[in-house]
């Protein structure tokens, strides 16, 4: 028997609470890897992966073999993520939409400026006018 058969034959003698533990683990790696949470989750996915991941190697009957699989999970989670990298790029999905439209906007606008003639910054020395307001009578609506 080689040693991935003995990884293979410990992934079908898991328990749900292993189950569980690798689910959390693979979850708060995908989570704190991304940018789908603010930077306080993700240090909080971190350390949910990190304490699955503990308890994950201390529930298995081999830490190593724990070792493994949680090794071709993160592997496996890195192989996903450039496939659909890849195929976004292939097809062109690489740029979204609104970047796109924003980028082709802003050279719209700077060709239509370079026609315009560009006003000058005010000077920091120079007040600023306050609003005047009309001396006539107050309106109510």
């Amino acid at each position: 028997m080689s040693v991935l058969d003995d990884v293979l034959s410990s992934l079908r003698e898991m328990s749900q609470l292993q189950l569980l533990l690798a689910f959390l683990a693979c979850t708060g790696y995908a989570l704190g890897q991304g940018g789908l949470i603010g930077r306080k989750g993700r240090r909080i996915a971190w350390g949910v992966t990190l304490v699955s991941v503990i308890g994950f190697a201390f529930e298995s009957s081999e830490w190593m073999h724990a070792a493994m699989l949680v090794a071709f999970g993160i592997a496996g989670l890195g192989l996903f993520v450039a496939t659909a990298w890849l195929m976004s790029r292939a097809l062109g999905f690489s740029r979204p939409r609104a970047v796109a439209e924003a980028a082709e906007f802003a050279e719209s606008a700077e060709a239509e400026s370079d026609f315009l003639p560009t006003p000058l910054p005010p000077s920091p020395r120079t007040p600023r006018a306050l609003p005047q307001h009309n001396n006539g009578p107050a309106h109510s609506v």
